[in-house]
């Protein structure tokens, strides 16, 4: 189905040669949200016990280890991980490296309750527990709350209005029925 593939590059008036897709899928390719469905259907079905789950949109997927304190969470994410069928084996299988640099941990817990925020050991990497982290466009904090996302939010919103302000300078800017 997926054989004798092959994509172009065009910009700038450039036209590359024809360049043949051995792995994945070439970039706009109407199957591809249709594809992707069965291709992380067996990563979705690692976690097999109560208080883990693994959410999968694209290729953007999350594990969650849901119990009573953090080194149990950490012992489940780490099974999740290296067991048999588990997150390293699913990424072999599928010809799809695992990029270790771009795991993230957060420990969630309570602002009302101090907590320590510890590492999670995996046999080939330990990953650093971060406060806040975006997932599809979302910004997700440790205590979810959302004020990182507020504040992404404002300075986005901040650095455009500046940059209208520019365009729209009465010197040298657009003209006022051109700027509106």
């Amino acid at each position: 189905m997926l054989a004798g593939r092959s994509t172009v590059l065009k910009f700038d008036g450039f036209t590359s040669e024809h360049t043949i897709i051995d792995n994945g899928i070439g970039q706009g390719d109407p199957l591809s949200m249709v594809l992707y469905q069965y291709y992380n259907a067996d990563l979705l079905d690692i976690p097999d016990c109560k208080g883990e789950s693994t959410v999968a949109y694209v290729d953007n997927a999350f594990m969650l280890a849901s119990v009573k304190n953090f080194q149990s969470a950490h012992q489940k994410l780490r099974i999740l991980m290296e067991k048999q069928r588990g997150v390293t084996n699913w990424s072999m299988m599928h010809s799809s490296p695992l990029e270790y640099s771009k795991l993230v941990l957060i420990n969630f817990a309570s602002r009302h309750k101090k907590t320590d925020n510890p590492l999670l050991v995996l046999t080939y990497r330990t990953i650093e527990p971060t406060n806040s982290t975006k997932y599809l466009g979302v910004i997700v904090d440790r205590h979810l709350n959302w004020k990182a996302q507020q504040s992404y939010t404002v300075e986005k919103g901040t650095k455009w209005a500046m940059q209208i302000q520019q365009l729209a300078r009465p010197s040298w800017g657009l003209t006022p029925k051109h700027a509106k």
